[in-house]
């Protein structure tokens, strides 16, 4: 947990003239915490796609694609996304597979995978994404 101490009109306008320099760099910041954590959500991610998809004809291809986008800004927030690309070696492509894997085909029961990818995830992403921000907030925050 953190700690602040407060004494004098000097510490609370150098406190609020960092927390100042943080809202500018916020995005920068929330981009940094985002990056960092989704290596995680791509670990269990794959490790789901594996344990549903080795039946006997998973290659593994699908599992090995799965990538992380550099975390972006749009007009709901700031986000990165992890799903597969690319193609097998038939061509089929890898996010085709993905899909059919989650939700089934007619001759294919679903496996869902992201969901459960997704709670793995969180409790360990949350806990970097917290210790990446508060390693960043010491840098504007003198103590």
């Amino acid at each position: 947990m953190a700690r602040l101490d407060l004494s004098g009109l000097d510490a609370l306008d150098e406190l609020m003239n960092g927390l100042s320099d943080l809202s500018t760099d916020i995005d920068e910041v929330a981009k940094e915490c985002i990056d960092a954590a989704t290596p995680t959500l791509v670990e269990a991610l794959q490790s789901n796609i594996q344990s549903a998809a080795n039946r006997g004809y998973a290659d593994g291809s699908l599992a090995a694609s799965i990538s992380p986008t550099k975390a972006k800004t749009n007009a709901y927030g700031n986000f990165a996304a992890v799903r597969p690309v690319g193609t097998n070696a038939r061509g089929i492509r890898n996010a085709e597979k993905l899909a059919y894997l989650e939700y089934g085909t007619s001759r294919q029961e679903a496996h869902p995978v992201m969901k459960k990818a997704i709670a793995q995830a969180e409790p360990q992403t949350k806990e970097i994404i917290q210790k990446r921000f508060e390693e960043r907030v010491k840098k504007y925050v003198k103590q």
